[in-house]
């Protein structure tokens, strides 16, 4: 590897770790989004179960509602038409008979009438709970909406930013020499894409956080091209 070519692998190198860097970000964002989807999902699922429930109680209520409201129009007509027959009834016995008949009609209808309030105020109940649903649901979907938009957003944005960092990396490339590049990569790879280290102002190897030898640091700076002792990366003094 040449002297002079190592500014350029570092360029490339600062690139690629900035592109990984990107990829671990997108990779964390893309868990985080899978996770507020699926446990919105559910709890919008379990709000629709809910919805649904009561959107079914409410349907039996007024279904029993409606059978009772025909059986008091059938009760009604027959109370009227007993107390028509009452008018022309001659015996006792028969007026007698018929006025216990009339009273228990009543007392039906009456027992009728109450059990249908019961149920419209039993559905007028259960209709303020289903409308208090539908609002929860739908501002439970305007939110995962609103958020599923941010997430995408921010992906979009990543990728793109990927995508440009990896058109530069693939420029920068170019401008090296092929055998400089393949022995970058393979120490790149060895070396967790750190395979060229700085030596900080304080003489430590950027890649192991180690002190760097003085006869070490003394070739570096002499210009030769030298191995940190203790990771393996090649040093640069800048």
């Amino acid at each position: 590897m040449k002297r002079e070519t190592i500014p350029k692998l570092l360029e490339v190198q600062d690139l690629q770790l900035k592109y990984r860097e990107f990829e671990k970000n997108l990779k964390n964002l893309q868990i985080e989004f899978d996770t507020f989807k699926s446990e919105k999902l559910e709890e919008i699922k379990l709000k629709e179960e809910s919805l649904n429930d009561i959107k079914g109680q409410i349907k039996k209520l007024r279904d029993q509602q409606k059978e009772k409201e025909d059986q008091l129009v059938l009760l009604r007509e027959k109370l009227k038409n007993e107390e028509r027959r009452i008018l022309v009834l001659k015996s006792p016995k028969e007026v007698m008979h018929m006025e216990k008949e009339i009273e228990n009609l009543k007392n039906l209808i009456s027992k009728i009438e109450d059990e249908v309030l019961n149920l419209m105020i039993e559905v007028e109940e259960k209709v303020k709970i289903e409308e208090e649903l539908e609002k929860e649901l739908n501002e439970l979907k305007a939110v995962f909406e609103g958020k599923v938009k941010e997430y995408e957003k921010g992906i979009e944005e990543i990728e793109k930013e990927m995508e440009n960092l990896s058109i530069e990396i693939e420029n920068r490339k170019k401008e090296i020499p092929n055998n400089d590049l393949e022995e970058f990569d393979k120490l790149s790879k060895q070396k967790n894409y750190r395979a060229i280290a700085r030596i900080t102002n304080k003489d430590v190897c950027e890649g192991c956080k180690i002190a760097v030898p003085k006869l070490v640091l003394e070739k570096v700076k002499k210009g030769e091209i030298v191995n940190c002792p203790n990771c393996g990366r090649i040093l640069w003094v800048e």
